[in-house]
């Protein structure tokens, strides 16, 4: 992550390093969270892949009629084989009586080794149908869903080993502007770590990513900035997205405690960080917000007490 270069000590001690906390905060994200590396395409229809989830559905619903959107509705099902462990069958024989008296133990055998028996052709065809009807019923719904709001949206339904993986190839094979799909953890309100899939998905992908937990509309969006070059292309997607939804932006400088009491040039130096952010917002409410403290816990705190529905911040790939 790309780090503010700033030539005097106390600039250098002010700067927070958000790319590096950017994984541990999404893990812990009760919000959407939208990792914006690249930058949404401004003046034309966005391409978006939505991977099926009912509350990841209503917020590609929403967005696709705020940016006249096309959509794909992707499915993607794992094809690991059908399998059970091989049992082992020993003869008694093999084994030497035990005597109490003696404290006599079996003597040592040579095992063979544990093999995998497949399923008959039978079960697995039939637990395959089963299953394929299934997830094609899930699809079938998902498009149902925008097609009932008057969007037609294509579909995709995919077998692979590696969901994540599919995923991130198919938006880049697809040319996709944005991906949006549920954070794939427990629906436990006091779990709010990421899926496997959407951590992969995250930390890999090329284009944004829209990771959805609970929230169905953007009224209020938090960027955290820090100085660095990649402020701007979470700046920029945060004010199309401003100037569609007419929500008000909250930005945010997080400056890291620090053993001495912040001097007031080092305050100035975060001052002048969100200054600069909100020249990119002309046009828009924006509010500002500078404070100091661990930067995944700060950012996580404002979003609470803000009532953010929405965190555009960068993934912190190089």
């Amino acid at each position: 992550i790309a780090k503010a270069k700033y030539q005097t000590p106390a600039g250098k001690q002010a700067v927070s390093e958000i790319g590096k906390i950017t994984q541990q905060l999404i893990s812990d994200l009760n919000h959407n969270h939208f990792s914006s590396d690249w930058i949404l395409p401004n003046e034309q229809q966005l391409e978006i892949l939505g991977v099926v989830d009912p509350i990841a559905q209503e917020m590609t619903l929403y967005l696709s009629k705020l940016f006249d959107s096309q959509v794909t509705v992707m499915h993607v099902v794992s094809n690991e084989p059908l399998s059970l462990p091989g049992r082992v069958y020993l003869p008694t024989e093999n084994y030497a009586p035990i005597s109490n008296a003696t404290g006599q133990f079996p003597r040592a055998l040579s095992l063979p080794k544990t093999r995998e028996y497949p399923y008959s052709e039978e079960v697995v065809k039939e637990v395959i149908d089963e299953y394929n009807t299934k997830e094609q019923s899930l699809l079938d719904e998902a498009v149902a869903f925008f097609a009932q709001e008057g969007i037609t949206a294509k579909r995709k339904l995919v077998e692979v080993k590696d969901i994540a993986e599919n995923v991130i190839s198919e938006s880049e094979i697809g040319k996709y502007d944005l991906i949006i799909m549920d954070n794939g953890g427990s629906e436990e309100k006091d779990d709010l770590s990421l899926g496997k899939v959407s951590a992969k998905v995250s930390s890999s992908a090329k284009i944004p990513i829209m990771i959805v937990r609970n929230k169905r509309e953007i009224n209020k969006v938090l960027v955290p900035v820090d100085g660095s070059a990649k402020d701007e292309k979470a700046l920029l997607n945060a004010k199309m997205i401003g100037n569609a939804t007419g929500a008000k932006i909250v930005l945010l400088h997080v400056q890291e405690k620090s053993p001495l009491k912040l001097k007031p040039e080092i305050k100035a130096v975060g001052l002048q960080i969100l200054n600069h952010a909100s020249e990119l917002l002309e046009g828009l409410q924006f509010e500002q917000r500078l404070i100091s403290g661990d930067p995944a816990d700060a950012i996580l705190q404002a979003s609470n007490q803000e009532d953010i529905d929405f965190i555009i911040m960068n993934s912190g790939q190089a």
